[in-house]
């Protein structure tokens, strides 16, 4: 079973091409609104802030679903959204502490939360400049997702009042 990804948030340089390869990936497709890997964008500062699913212990997205439609893939150890139960209620996009869960109804029906591939994440493989890599620890996978949801925060405070 995988680490999962860790994120260095001062190296993304937001080329997008983590999300593009997550689309191409799992929809044959290349749009980031189909990307399980999202990429905030601060404009007024240029800064990127790559997120994705960290599997947080207890899950709570999955605790938050009302249909149990949020399981733990045993595979990779990430939640796994069975769409034959989900109901698009979106409460697992609330209950995200990273803010990692991608729901857009318009585009796809079910929120999208990163699978690691399968266990081989391509947007590691396609990040040329190192901000999404194969975690080594846990320590390093969490230090990283907390880091790049602090940065979130403050942007959304910024601009959301």
């Amino acid at each position: 079973m995988s680490l999962g990804i860790s994120v260095n948030p001062s190296l993304c340089t937001g080329c997008h091409l983590c999300e593009l390869v997550c689309s191409t990936y799992h929809f044959n497709k290349s749009s980031v609104e189909l990307s399980r890997v999202i990429v905030y964008k601060d404009k007024a500062s240029a800064r990127f802030t790559p997120t994705l699913c960290v599997s947080c212990p207890g899950m709570p997205c999955a605790r938050a679903c009302p249909t149990g439609a949020i399981i733990e893939n045993k595979q990779t150890g990430m939640p796994e959204v069975l769409v034959e139960r989900c109901s698009s209620c979106g409460e697992c996009v609330k209950a995200c502490p990273y803010m990692a869960i991608r729901f857009t109804p318009s585009v796809y029906a079910y929120p999208l939360i990163c699978d690691l591939c399968g266990g081989d994440p391509q947007c590691v493989k396609v990040c040329w400049p190192g901000a999404l890599t194969k975690a080594t620890t846990l320590s390093e996978k969490f230090r990283g997702a907390a880091e790049a949801r602090s940065i979130i925060a403050g942007m959304i405070s910024k601009y959301v009042r």
